[in-house]
């Protein structure tokens, strides 16, 4: 009686990681062309950094995120997300922790008050890689993976190719828009 109890203890614990593991894979493919959509944001607001003078920068990011978050509950609205396995109010959530992380973004630069262009250019990619890798060490380990690769191109750029930072960021917007495709495809 003792192994069919540890058969079927084995049984579901294979199916609950199995459900786990499509939820999680269901997950990547809704957020792969999210992640593709941002890259493309960021390219154009990273290039923009780097030629239009800096008193333009805010409206225009602003005006990005905006984008960038509209396009973003369209595309999880598209992916269904509810058939997918995500939680109901994934939408609210979205706007949420989107509406939370801009508001945090805007109050770090009006404490801190970055003096220097390049300052302001590298916080946003490490905000973004803590929080991808944050994502992908409780949740779904490609993220943590993304959140590395774009801490790394920051400090990279941010230490070695400062004077062209913004063209740095911008390049480096290939690579999430990368991880988006990979994501997306896998």
């Amino acid at each position: 009686m003792s192994a069919r109890n540890d058969d079927a203890a084995a049984a579901l614990s294979d199916i609950e990681n199995t459900q786990r593991r499509g939820m999680t894979l269901r997950g990547y493919r809704l957020g792969g062309p999210i992640l593709m959509l941002w890259a493309l944001i960021w390219a154009t607001g990273y290039l923009t950094m780097g030629l239009a003078p800096p008193e333009l920068w805010l409206p225009v990011w602003l005006g990005l995120d905006v984008v960038g978050v509209a396009g973003a509950l369209l595309l999880a609205r598209t992916g269904k997300p509810a058939a997918a396995g995500a939680p109901p109010g994934m939408t609210w959530r979205l706007l949420g922790g989107s509406l939370a992380l801009m508001i945090f973004a805007l109050s770090v630069f009006w404490v801190m008050k970055p003096t220097e262009p390049a300052a302001a250019m590298a916080f946003p990619g490490l905000l973004i890689g803590v929080i991808y890798a944050v994502v992908g060490f409780w949740a779904a380990p490609r993220y943590a993976v993304i959140g590395a690769l774009m801490f790394a191109l920051t400090l990279i750029g941010y230490f070695l190719f400062q004077p062209w930072l913004a063209f740095w960021m911008a390049a480096a917007s290939g690579a999430l828009f990368l991880s988006g495709v990979w994501l997306w495809r896998r």
